[in-house]
Order: structure tokens, then sequence, then C-alpha cells
């Protein structure tokens, strides 16, 4: 059958085409997506040309022509041999790209996919596998419940941050960011404070809000280099500085004895790869309790994306939602593609 996909043959420049896709094979069902979210971070990166690892002569991701995209929503249009527990109409998250159908290897370790209720709005369902990312910071922060969090950026990441750091029991919570549109989408999560780094002395706004203290925890969820330094400026003497957002490009303003070692502050990655689909001695979470979890508190309701949504449109307008999210920050926030 005859199917479409999102694909940037070269940066700045955004396409559909169509392409042949065939019957599952062993391990495999075809999904026909409803919704993909797009990963403002990581696709801009690439959109740009910016992302570190295209010119690593050592990867094979991301290269152009590319097919962007890594979280949606789907149903299973057909049942591969070999595959237990899914059936043709099963509504499905998983790790999909900006493409109208797909083949899922469901038998992969790797896999993300996980059924998910028919109540939740495609594309709220579309960010649950995004948001595996922030999750990540939660998972490498040990300790939460009660622990002042501050979070700089409040793109889709920062957002979703805020909301599993509310979740899992963090108070208060306060973000950081210069738009002022971003900072009123999360003052809407009880317990968020919101602050514009640009407004004046940023340690006494954030005491302002923390009873006289610096938060417990900084998270950078900008992918700015040197917002490292701002976040381990203002966390706590002894605190935790999580880095999320992907940095595209070298901190070179850091002075380590200042900024980190004469605090005794830890500097703490939390990239996916603190995930994995096995337990290791350093990361025990895996990504099926990830998932479970995930989808557990947005089926619930515990944890709401869908404010967080700016724009639902058809796959044709992909050219102009990534121009949108890299030129116009305060219109755009969530985005998702649907066919």
């Amino acid at each position: 059958m005859q199917a479409t996909r999102v694909v940037m043959p070269k940066p700045y420049e955004v396409i559909t085409e169509t392409y042949e896709i065939g019957a599952p094979g062993q391990g495999q069902v075809l999904v026909a997506n409803e919704a993909s979210a797009i990963s403002a971070g990581t696709e801009l990166a690439v959109y740009t040309g910016i992302h570190q690892w295209l010119n690593d002569p050592t990867r094979t991701w991301p290269r152009f022509p590319f097919v962007p995209g890594y979280a949606g929503v789907g149903r299973i249009a057909a049942v591969g041999a070999g595959v237990e527990g899914l059936a043709e109409g099963d509504r499905v998250i998983w790790d999909a790209r900006h493409e109208s159908h797909a083949l899922a290897n469901v038998n992969s370790p790797h896999s993300l996919l996980r059924k998910i209720a028919e109540h939740v709005p495609a594309p709220v369902a579309a960010l649950v596998p995004l948001a595996r990312f922030p999750f990540a910071a939660l998972v490498q922060s040990d300790r939460i419940l009660g622990q002042a969090v501050a979070v700089f950026g409040l793109g889709p990441i920062g957002q979703i941050t805020l909301r599993l750091y509310a979740a899992a029991g963090a108070y208060p919570l306060i973000g950081i960011d210069p738009v002022a549109a971003r900072r009123e989408v999360a003052a809407r999560t009880p317990g968020v404070s919101v602050i514009d780094p640009n407004a004046g002395d940023l340690k006494e706004a954030l005491r302002a809000v923390n009873g006289g203290e610096l938060p417990d925890i900084t998270v950078d969820a900008t992918g700015v280099p040197n917002t490292v330094k701002a976040a381990m400026n203002v966390v706590a003497d002894g605190g935790r500085v999580v880095m999320v957002g992907s940095p595209r490009g070298i901190a070179g303003d850091v002075d380590f004895y200042w900024d980190l070692h004469g605090r005794s502050i830890t500097l703490i990655g939390a990239h996916g790869s603190a995930i994995g689909t096995t337990p290791r001695e350093n990361f025990p979470f895996i990504r099926e309790r990830t998932m479970r979890l995930l989808v557990h508190w947005v089926e619930s309701g515990k944890v709401k994306f869908d404010d967080l949504i700016t724009h639902d449109v058809h796959a044709d307008q992909a050219a102009v939602m990534y121009d949108g999210l890299l030129n116009r920050r305060d219109e755009f926030l969530g985005v998702t593609l649907h066919w």
C-alpha cells in the first residue's frame, strides 16, 4: 500500500512524500498513525543543521534526507506472525515518526509500543512517548518528595518536566522562561510559580517563592549550552542540577571551581540513555516501567498535557509548523501532526 511521510531533504526544507509499505512480518504490526508529536529540541536541531551528530562520521542518525519524529499514537491495522497480546484495531502509543503508516517491531527490546485508552485525545496521547525524556530527570533526581524544583526553559520538554515533578511530589515548583505565553501555561499547574529571568535578580525571585531559600533542584530544559551556568548559580549549596535539554554546543563560560566545586553541587545528565531496556548497575529504571507509569498518569488525569497543544494540524502543514516553532515561540508550543 502507499503511505505518506514528512521528510527533511536538507536544512530548512520540509516536504511530504509517498512511499510503499508492505504487510507486517514476523514480530511486527502495521500501525495507522492518528497523530505524532514534534520534539522541538531534537527536530529543530536537525532542521537547522546544528545537531551534533550530523557531522559525526561514526553515527548513522540523523542524516539527510531525514524522516523526523519519535512519538505518536495510532491504531493497529494488521498483525504479523509471532505477535501476542495485540489485535487489529488496538489503539497504541509508540516511537512513531511523522508517517501515515509504519511497521513496528513489537518484539524488539527497544519497542515503546503500549496500549492507551480511547478517552485520551490523540494529540495528548502522542506526547506520552516524548515524555519519557523529561521523565529521565525524575529517574536521575534521587530525592523528589517535598523538594523545591526550578525548571529553566518552558518549551514542551520543560512544561512536561514541571508536571512530572509535580506528580511525583515535588513542591514548590518554579518555571523560568522569558516568553510570557509559556509562563502562563506553566502557571496553570497547581504549585507552580513562574519567573521571567530578565525581570530582575533571579536569586531573589527564587527565594521569594521558596521561603527565602534557593531551590534544591534546578533543571535545564533549554538546550542552550550556557544555561547550565545559571542553573548552577541559583541552586542551593549541595543541590542538584539536572540536564534534560540536550545542549547544542559547548558551555564555554562555566567556572567549575566557583560554579560547581566550591559549593558541592551535583551536576547530572538526564539523557534518554538513562532509561534502558534492562536494569543496569547505574540505571535500574527501565522503559517498560517508565511507559506504564506515564500512561497511567495521563489516563487517570494525574498529569495533563491538553493545554500544551497549541497546534494540531494536517501533516501537509509541517513546514509551517517547524518555522513557527523556530521563529514564533510566543505562539507555538506543543505541535502535533495528523493524517
